[in-house]
C-alpha cells in the first residue's frame, strides 16, 4: 500500500492491528481496507480531499488573448503535472488592479470565448484586462497570471456593442461584493450569511 498523503484517508495503523486478531479481525481489516481505498479513489476522481484541503495546482504558464468584433478568444497554457477535476478560471476587468473582476468559469477547458462590449454606455471605447488561474474543487486557487505577464496588457474587444457592465458579484464562496477576485470556487468551504448592517448613532 502506497504511503498516504496528508489529504487522504489513512487508517493503516488500525488495519495493521486487526490483521493480528482472529478471523473476525481479518474480515474487518479487509472491509476497512476497501473503504479506505474507495474513499481515497473518490477523492482523486473528484479532485477533493477526504481530509483537509488539496494544495493549489501549480500556476499556469501563460494567458493568450485575441480580440475581434466584441469577442475575446482566450487560451491558457498549462503544461504542469495536474490531476483530473481541475478547473480553469478567466477574469476580466476594466481596472488593471482587478478591484472587482468579472469571473468566467472555463471548467476543464483551457480555451474559450468571452463576449465583451467594445464601448461603454456613452459610446466611448473601453478596454479590458485579462487574467487566469486554476483550482481543484477541493482546494484553493493558485495565483492568477495576467495577459501581459507582470504588467497587465489592455485588450480592446472591438465591435459596435455599447454597454457599461454592471458591477461584478464575484464567484463561489467569495463575498457578493465582487471585491474578492481570484476566488474561483471559493477560498473557504462555507460562507456565513451576511449580518445586518448596524446603524451609526448620530
Amino acid at each position: 500500500m502506497a504511503k498516504a498523503s496528508k489529504a487522504a484517508l489513512d487508517i493503516q495503523k488500525e488495519i495493521s492491528r486487526l490483521r493480528k486478531v482472529d478471523d473476525h479481525g481479518q474480515w474487518l481489516q479487509s472491509a476497512l481496507q476497501r473503504i479506505e481505498d474507495a474513499v481515497n479513489n473518490l477523492g482523486r476522481n473528484t479532485a477533493a480531499a477526504p481530509k483537509g484541503i488539496l494544495p493549489p495546482p501549480p500556476p499556469i504558464q501563460r494567458v493568450n488573448v485575441k480580440a475581434s468584433g466584441g469577442t475575446l478568444h482566450v487560451t491558457i497554457d498549462d503544461s504542469s503535472p495536474i490531476q483530473k477535476g481541475i478547473g480553469y478560471w478567466v477574469e476580466c476587468d476594466t481596472d488593471p488592479s482587478f478591484s472587482r473582476p468579472h469571473p468566467f468559469s472555463f471548467n476543464a477547458s483551457r480555451t474559450g470565448t468571452i463576449a465583451l462590449p467594445g464601448m461603454d454606455d456613452d459610446g466611448n471605447p473601453q478596454q479590458f484586462y485579462v487574467r487566469a488561474y486554476s483550482q481543484y474543487p477541493g482546494g484553493k486557487p493558485n495565483t492568477p497570471i495576467h495577459f501581459g505577464a507582470e504588467t497587465p496588457s489592455p485588450v480592446l474587444p472591438g465591435g459596435t456593442s455599447q454597454m457599461t457592465l454592471l458591477p461584478s458579484t464575484g464567484s463561489g464562496t467569495a463575498q457578493n461584493s465582487g471585491e474578492q477576485g481570484g476566488s474561483g470556487f471559493g477560498k473557504i468551504l462555507d460562507r456565513p450569511a451576511a449580518g445586518p448592517k448596524r446603524a451609526i448613532k448620530q
